[in-house]
């Protein structure tokens, strides 16, 4: 069996890092083809429980929103390819829940003035590879991406999201907010590229991560391409452990350690859920997190 490399980081650094690529053994993966395409229903929903290729496609002038909750039977690849024409919306939203070995990539053309909000949802996940890689072509074009994570035990996630700038005036804005327990691994590579021609575009990235254990391994390689001068790119980061004294605050008014835990790990990963406007799935997530649902 050959393996074949994942995530590659579009400017590779120091080998021993370990964060250039991943390896993955795909060879096996006998995918079944999902079409969204007009005329469809408005919003789109897919439970998605084994290896799928997915191709979306929006109209000029068109609006769209696609919710895909991923919860693999066993292994499991899922290759979704966007193409947004012209002056189109697209709101994607992916959950993806547990599972074994899970290899998703996500690619997508956006034309002139055309977006794409895209919401995604990692919970656990033994080993889970992801790329996102977005091509602003079109002028006007813009494209976000609110992406929360909850990694225990010895679940990893490898997650490498490209925005490539090649139109005039566009804007990417990227987000990531994750929480890690046990000896959970998590692995982010975030790159915005401007390419030349793409004057007046905007690109930034952060990255909020809380470590709720001292065995987790949390790495992020944030990566600014510029081939223009008229640009703008920025990225930060945000990443460690509950202050103490945060704790002990708290603690003296009642709250016992687990229950401090649990209330900062719901509002890192609020943020992404609140951006889901589906009752029923924000119900399986929280089903999911093991947390009480009030609609």
């Amino acid at each position: 069996m050959g393996t074949t490399r994942l995530n590659i980081l579009p400017v590779p650094t120091f080998s021993k890092l370990g964060v250039n690529f991943v390896e993955r053994d795909i060879s096996k993966y006998e995918p079944q083809e999902l079409v969204i395409a007009p005329p469809y229903e408005n919003p789109v929903r897919a439970d998605v429980t084994g290896s799928t290729d997915i191709k979306l496609t929006a109209p000029e002038n068109s609006s769209l929103t696609v919710i895909l909750y991923i919860k693999p039977d066993s292994k499991l690849m899922l290759d979704t390819f966007l193409s947004a024409s012209a002056g189109s919306r697209v709101r994607l939203v992916q959950v993806f829940e547990g599972g074994g070995q899970t290899v998703s990539r996500l690619t997508s053309e956006l034309g002139e003035n055309a977006s794409l909000e895209l919401v995604q949802l990692y919970l656990r996940g033994e080993d889970t590879v992801s790329e996102i890689v977005t091509k602003l072509a079109g002028r006007g074009s813009a494209f976000s991406a609110e992406i929360g994570c909850r990694l225990s035990g010895s679940d990893k996630l490898d997650l490498n999201l490209i925005a490539e700038h090649t139109g005039r005036r566009t804007a990417s804005e990227i987000s990531l907010g994750s929480v890690l327990d046990g000896s959970a691994q998590k692995t982010f590579k975030g790159t915005i590229d401007f390419k030349n021609g793409c004057g007046g575009s905007k690109g930034s990235e952060h990255e909020d991560a809380l470590l709720m254990s001292e065995s987790v391994k949390n790495r992020t390689v944030p990566v600014i391409l510029c081939d223009e001068e008229d640009v703008e790119g920025s990225h930060g980061a945000t990443i460690g452990r509950l202050d103490e004294q945060h704790i002990f605050y708290l603690g003296s008014r009642g709250l016992s350690e687990e229950k401090i835990y649990e209330l900062m790990s719901r509002g890192k990963l609020l943020r992404t859920i609140n951006k889901i406007n589906d009752g029923a799935v924000k119900q399986r997530i929280f089903d999911a997190l093991g947390w009480e649902y009030d609609d």
